[in-house]
C-alpha cells in the first residue's frame, strides 16, 4: 500500500491542517495548471475549472471572507454540487473558518431550532436563487457567485496555520440531528485513506454520486482530489442519464450511495461497462450481495462496500487483497483504526468502539464526554462480528433513523415539524421497507376535524427537503398507545399492512395521491 506517494500532503496533526491544504492546491496549480480540477454537470451539460483556476478562486475566496468576517467564526454553506461551491468550500477552510455543510434545499436552513445554527454562524453562503436562511441574530447571507468573483490576488491572505473545522450533521444515536466537529486535519487524512486504499492518483477521475455536504462526498471525493491530484466529477442533480454520461466520460472511482447501485443494472442494461471505470465505492447504507453482484456485472468491476461514519471516518471497507472478503461482510479495518468489541447480553454479536486517526473532537453545543468514552473511544451503536482475519460482519444497526435511498432521516424532528402543521393533534413517524427493500416514510397523524391528510403532506413538501416529505400519510381518530402511554408499534405496522392491502378504514395520503 502506498504511504509515500504526496510527502506531508496530509497532516500528521491538526494544528498545521490549513497550511496542508493550501500547500496542496498551489502545488497543484503550479505543476498542473491546465489539468481539469472539478467537472459538473447540469441540465445544460458539463462545465469544468482547472486546478489554476479553482486555486486562484480559493484564494480571492479566502481573501475576501478574511476582509469581511470575524475570525474565529463559523460560516454556513449550502453546498451545490458545482466548481463555485468547491472553491468557496477550499476557499473558507483555507482562510480557518469553520464552516457548517448543508446542501442546498436543506429544511434545516429554515429551521431556527435545528443543529446548523448550535455553532452561532455569522454568515450562510448561498446561490443567489438559493434558500433563505433562519432569521438568527446578526447572520449574514452571502451570495456564492459573489464570493468567486473577481480577480484572484497572487499570495493567500495571512493566517497562521491552524485548523479549521468542518461541522456536519450527523444523526448520533438519539434525539435532534446534531453538528459534529470534524477538524480539517481529520478530513484531510480521511482523504489521504481513500487516495492510499484505492490508489488514487493524477490520472484518475472521481465521480461523486452523492452531496459534497455528506461526509462520504467531503471527505472520500473532495479531500481525496485533493490530496491525489485526481479530477473530481460532480452531479448537480443525480440523474441516471447523468451518472451514465459521467461514466461514458471515462470516470476511473465511482461513490455512490446502494440505492444508486441498485440503479445501475437497468440503467446499463445492453451496455458495454465503461471502459476506465476500476473502483466503485458504496456507502450511506448497507449494499445486500445480489445488488452487488448485479451492480458489478454491469460496471465491470467490484462494487465495494465502505464503513464509517461522520463522528469517526472510514472504519472499515473492501480495500485491495488477495483473498475474498466474506460476502455479508464489510471489509477489514483501515490503517488507523483501533477498535474493541463489548458484550451485549444475549447477544453473540458485541458493540463495536472506536478510536480513529479521522475522529471528530465532540458535537457543538455539549461536551467532549458525552460524545466519546474517557479513553477516547466511541460507541458505534452498532453490533458487530469480527472473526479472527479482522473481516468485519455488522450484525445490526441503529434503527433510530430512516435511510431513505442513502440519506438519513430523523423521525423525532419530522414529528417535531409535522405536529407544528395546522389541524395535526399527534403524530408518529417511522420507516418500513417497500416491496424492493427500500425504506419509505410512514407517518400517522392524529388529525382535527376538517383536516385533509393531502393537506399535511402540502405542509410537508413546504417545510421539508424532497427525501424527508412522507412517502404515506395515514389518518387516525387516535394513535394507539400501550398501557403505559406510549405509541404501539405493533398496533400501527399491523394499521399500515392493513392499508397497504387496500383494507377500506381510513385515509392515506400519499406523494403522489390520496386513496380511502
Amino acid at each position: 500500500m502506498p504511504t509515500d506517494r504526496h510527502p506531508g500532503a496530509a497532516p500528521q496533526t491538526d494544528h498545521d491542517a490549513v497550511a496542508a491544504l493550501r500547500e496542496r492546491l498551489t502545488a497543484h496549480a503550479d505543476e498542473r495548471p491546465d489539468a481539469p480540477a472539478v467537472r459538473w454537470r447540469t441540465a445544460a451539460g458539463w462545465s469544468e475549472t482547472t486546478w489554476r483556476e479553482l486555486a486562484g478562486t480559493a484564494r480571492r475566496v479566502a481573501d475576501r471572507a478574511t476582509a469581511e468576517l470575524p475570525a474565529g467564526r463559523a460560516v454556513v454553506v449550502a453546498t451545490v454540487n458545482t466548481g463555485a461551491h468547491v472553491a468557496v468550500l477550499l476557499g473558507l477552510l483555507a482562510a480557518g473558518f469553520d464552516v457548517v455543510l448543508v446542501e442546498h434545499d436543506s429544511s434545516y436552513l429554515a429551521d431556527p431550532l435545528s443543529a446548523v445554527y448550535a455553532a452561532r454562524p455569522c454568515a450562510v453562503v448561498a446561490a443567489v436563487d438559493g434558500p433563505r436562511p433562519a432569521v438568527t441574530g446578526e447572520l449574514r447571507r452571502l451570495a456564492v457567485e459573489d464570493l468567486v468573483a473577481g480577480p484572484a490576488p497572487a499570495q493567500w491572505p495571512d493566517q497562521a496555520p491552524g485548523s479549521a473545522t468542518v461541522l456536519q450533521l450527523t444523526s448520533g444515536s438519539t434525539g435532534e440531528p446534531r453538528a459534529a466537529a470534524v477538524p480539517l486535519g481529520s478530513a484531510l487524512r480521511g482523504g489521504a485513506l481513500y487516495r492510499d486504499l484505492f490508489d488514487l492518483d493524477e490520472r484518475d477521475t472521481i465521480l461523486a454520486a452523492v452531496p459534497l455536504a455528506h461526509s462520504f462526498g467531503f471527505v472520500g471525493a473532495l479531500c481525496a482530489a485533493v490530496l491525489s491530484g485526481a479530477t473530481l466529477a460532480l452531479l448537480v442533480r443525480f440523474t441516471g442519464r447523468g451518472l451514465v454520461e459521467g461514466l461514458d466520460a471515462g470516470v476511473t472511482a465511482l461513490l455512490a450511495t446502494p440505492f444508486v447501485y441498485g440503479l445501475v443494472p437497468d440503467l446499463l442494461h445492453g451496455r458495454r461497462p465503461p471502459d476506465r471505470l476500476r473502483v466503485a465505492l458504496c456507502s450511506g447504507g448497507s449494499l445486500t450481495t445480489a445488488a452487488a453482484s448485479a451492480a458489478a456485472g454491469r460496471l465491470g468491476c467490484l462494487v465495494r462496500q465502505i464503513y464509517g461514519s461522520t463522528e469517526t471516518g472510514l472504519i472499515a471497507c473492501h480495500f485491495g487483497r488477495p483473498q475474498p472478503w466474506p460476502a455479508e461482510g464489510v471489509g477489514g479495518f483501515v490503517p488507523g483504526v483501533r477498535w474493541r468489541v463489548e458484550p451485549v447480553p444475549d447477544c453473540d454479536a458485541g458493540r463495536l468502539l472506536v478510536r480513529t486517526s479521522t475522529m471528530f473532537t465532540g458535537y457543538v453545543g455539549r461536551g467532549r464526554a458525552e460524545a466519546l468514552r474517557p479513553d477516547g473511544y466511541y460507541d458505534t451503536g452498532d453490533l458487530v462480528d469480527v472473526n479472527g482475519a479482522g473481516d468485519v460482519t455488522i450484525v445490526g444497526r441503529k434503527a433510530t433513523f430512516i435511510n431513505v435511498g442513502g440519506r438519513k432521516v430523523n423521525p423525532r424532528r419530522l414529528e417535531r415539524l409535522i405536529g407544528e402543521l395546522p389541524g395535526v393533534r399527534a403524530v408518529h413517524v417511522w420507516g418500513l421497507p417497500d416491496a424492493r427493500g427500500n425504506e419509505e416514510i410512514h407517518a400517522v397523524v392524529e388529525l382535527a376535524p376538517g383536516t385533509d391528510p393531502a393537506a399535511v403532506v402540502a405542509g410537508c413538501r413546504q417545510r421539508l427537503t424532497a427525501y424527508e416529505v412522507p412517502h404515506h400519510v395515514h389518518a387516525v381518530d387516535r394513535l394507539p398507545r400501550t398501557a403505559l402511554g406510549k405509541v404501539s408499534a405493533a398496533a400501527l405496522r399491523d394499521l399500515i399492512a392493513d392499508r397497504s392491502a387496500g383494507a377500506p378504514d381510513g385515509t392515506t395520503a400519499t406523494r403522489r395521491g390520496t386513496r380511502t
